[in-house]
């Protein structure tokens, strides 16, 4: 895939067995906040490892506000084999290397804002495809009801 040896993430975070990268995270003039984000938790399973394209838009005038996400889910026993796609020849942790990866992606301007709806997401699991491991699409939305 990338060579990424020199591209971090913006964000680590770490709750319990869960490792969160964000890739990108950008306010919109539109008062959407933009993020791109990695999640790797060994207790999910089937779905240890989520790329999102995330969209949340505060409240506005009348709209309460509300939150879009949408993730390519990969099973977290495939770690090892994603990171070497994305990051092949480098040493370290499974986790930081994909997160690496995928940021270098942000840094080529192949991933991040300003892509059509989902495009992200497609890319993505396109990649995870390539690299050979199971993946699947998955949609969440929110809406404030206040």
């Amino acid at each position: 895939m990338r060579r990424s040896d020199n591209i971090r993430p913006v964000e680590i975070e770490e709750y319990g067995s869960q490792w969160r990268a964000t890739l990108l995270r950008v306010h919109r003039e539109s008062d959407c906040i933009f993020r791109l984000t990695l999640l790797v938790d060994p207790d999910r399973g089937a779905e240890g490892i989520v790329f999102t394209e995330f969209y949340d838009y505060g409240p506005l005038g009348s709209d309460p506000g509300r939150e879009y996400g949408y993730s390519v889910q990969a099973p977290y026993a495939v770690l090892d084999v994603l990171a070497d796609a994305y990051s092949p020849g480098i040493a370290g942790p499974a986790r930081e290397r994909l997160a690496a990866g995928l940021a270098s992606l942000v840094a080529e301007g192949v991933l991040g804002d300003g892509l059509a709806l989902k495009d992200n997401q497609a890319k993505v699991l396109a990649g995870f495809q390539a690299a050979g491991v199971p993946a699947k699409l998955s949609t969440w939305f929110w809406m404030n009801s206040d």
